[in-house]
């Protein structure tokens, strides 16, 4: 007998290890108190005194901007005019770039991956991922009925280029293409972010294989704004221009971490490629998506970007805001990295941005670490390798000494327990490379 939903959906209930480890740091700080829980699960930005970041130059932007406005449809599909030509001058005219481009509004930059996938891959091919990398990639696949395949992220302290290369190649000569994604600079759930001959080397792999077929490199930029180097990592982009024909980049922007308006779900894909009748297809087949799916992005955050993008004075005024927080999360990464390496507590390697990742790979032990630092009122999330620090979310006085609590709790698992390991994390079969991993 048929059911009520389609056969090839994937109908297993989500568990986000996200929201989970977020909602148990919420309860526990209703019981004991907030002054008494460490909230490093959580993705968002928090000031020192425990609240959501907000920018004031962005609200007060967003209050400027009419209500008709921001109740009304944005006029495209594709996003505003004015929309497009300020993710253009963000990020590429801030830097002195003159990039040819396509730019399609979606909502924030998971609709930027969803689409991505959705339009480069038919039901059965196969995606390529880090295997430290963010948990919903691989909702995102599943949701495509996409196969995963993940190359080794770390080779001692930086990229495993030679990883990604046999992984690319293996992928190419099955099914004649390859996808596959890239999450720099400030990576999830790293922290780390590619030097400029690590980029050098990967472009030569990339003209190389795409030698064989077409290859999209899929570039996550979720956390560029939050970069030490500032605007002069957008410098990066040039490396996209004048590449061969096979060899499409698409650039996914989240606005809504960019502005810490999480809730507007404003992003953008960015599509540069050479072979112009091939790009035109895509950005057909993306606007369609976007029609067929969210029809069009919030309007009103469309707007409020647009307007501090391509008001000097504006962007000013934000650029000078964020970098105090900016250089606030490296000073709480300084904390925790410089105490983690004095106890003896291993990270993967950690170069800026939001999240610090605790390197655990005995899985069993990971999980029991996990269940034992919630029993402390320490709540991380439990990723692949690892768990995630979210420095974003924990002020300076809760780092001092963080790193030793942890070193303590793990040191105490001499024989990990064998009851109750099986947490719900969705990033713990990274190896299988199924759609339903």
């Amino acid at each position: 007998m048929k059911d009520f939903i389609s056969s090839v959906v994937y109908d297993r209930e989500i568990i986000d290890t996200v929201f989970e480890a977020s909602a148990g740091a919420i309860e526990a700080s209703k019981k004991y108190g907030p002054e008494n829980v460490v909230n490093g699960a959580f993705g968002t930005y928090f000031d020192e005194t425990g609240k959501l970041l907000t920018f004031d130059t962005v609200y007060r932007a967003f209050d400027r901007v009419d209500d008709i406005q921001k109740a009304r449809y944005a006029a495209s599909i594709q996003g505003s005019f004015e929309y497009q030509e300020a993710v253009k001058d963000w990020l590429f005219k801030s830097v002195g770039l003159d990039i040819d481009c396509q730019v399609i509004a979606t909502p924030g930059g998971t609709g930027a991956l969803s689409s991505t996938i959705k339009n480069t891959l038919a039901p059965g091919e196969t995606v390529i991922h880090p295997d430290i990398g963010w948990g919903p990639y691989k909702t995102i696949a599943r949701e495509q009925s996409v196969d995963i395949e993940f190359y080794t992220l770390f080779d001692g302290e930086g990229f495993n280029l030679e990883s990604f290369k046999t992984v690319c190649q293996s992928v190419m000569k099955k099914q004649g293409k390859v996808v596959v994604f890239i999450n720099d600079p400030c990576q999830n759930p790293t922290g780390y972010t590619m030097t400029d001959e690590e980029w050098n080397q990967l472009i030569d792999i990339i003209k190389e294989i795409s030698e064989d077929g077409p290859f999209v490199l899929v570039h996550d930029i979720a956390y560029i704004d939050y970069n030490l180097k500032g605007e002069s990592y957008k410098r990066i982009f040039e490396r996209f221009v004048g590449l061969p024909d096979n060899i499409l980049t698409i650039i996914t922007f989240s606005v809504s971490k960019t502005l810490t308006a999480y809730g507007m779900r404003v992003g953008a894909q960015i599509l540069i490629s050479a072979n112009k009748n091939s790009l035109n297809k895509l950005s057909n087949a993306c606007c369609n998506t976007a029609r067929g799916t969210w029809s069009t992005v919030n309007n009103g955050g469309m707007r409020v970007f647009s307007d501090i993008a391509l008001d000097k004075t504006l962007k000013s005024k934000y650029m000078e805001e964020k970098q105090t927080f900016v250089l606030l999360l490296k000073e709480r990464a300084d904390i925790f990295v410089k105490e983690a390496e004095d106890v003896g507590l291993p990270l993967y390697p950690y170069k800026e941005g939001f999240f610090v990742t605790i390197r655990i790979d005995d899985q069993i032990i990971k999980n029991e670490l996990h269940l034992k630092l919630k029993t402390l009122n320490i709540f991380f999330v439990n990723v692949y390798g690892g768990l995630r620090v979210a420095i974003c979310s924990i002020p300076k006085d809760k780092l001092y000494g963080l790193a030793n609590r942890i070193k303590i709790a793990l040191d105490s698992l001499n024989e990990p327990l064998t009851e109750n390991t099986s947490e719900n994390d969705n990033t713990l079969d990274n190896k299988t490379s199924s759609k339903h991993a």
